[in-house]
């Protein structure tokens, strides 16, 4: 199984949350996202990997 990575799904609906979730790709994320939200792909306005700040 792939390592999963986190991602942050935003949508075009200000109404709907941004949303956390771990995929193992962005295609994968926008999939999930889209069936937890209840809404079509296109209502995907980006997704984002999470990265970690690290100091230096």
């Amino acid at each position: 199984m792939p390592d999963l990575l986190p991602f942050r799904i935003h949508f075009e609906d200000p109404e709907i949350a941004p949303l956390d979730l771990d995929a193992s790709d962005a295609e994968n994320a926008r999939q999930l996202a889209a069936n937890r939200r209840g809404v079509p792909a296109g209502a995907i306005r980006k997704v984002k990997i999470i990265r970690e700040k690290v100091d230096g």
